[in-house]
């Protein structure tokens, strides 16, 4: 691919970012959880839910 200087700017700025990351010392285990479940855990339902939240269904 072709890209610009600004492109490559970035990419090298971005890149000494994500060197310089130490990770988290506790050793704590990554956690993911589904923000529409009360508990955390990924259902159909909810996804559903997520995916038409805010539609306006007009008969």
């Amino acid at each position: 691919p072709n890209f610009g200087l600004d492109t490559l700017h970035e990419f090298l700025t971005l890149w000494q970012v994500v060197c310089a990351w130490v990770a988290s010392e506790d050793d704590a285990p990554d956690e993911i959880k589904w923000s529409w479940e009360a508990n955390g855990r990924f259902s159909v339902r909810s996804a559903y839910a997520a995916r038409f939240w805010g539609r306006e269904v007009i008969p």
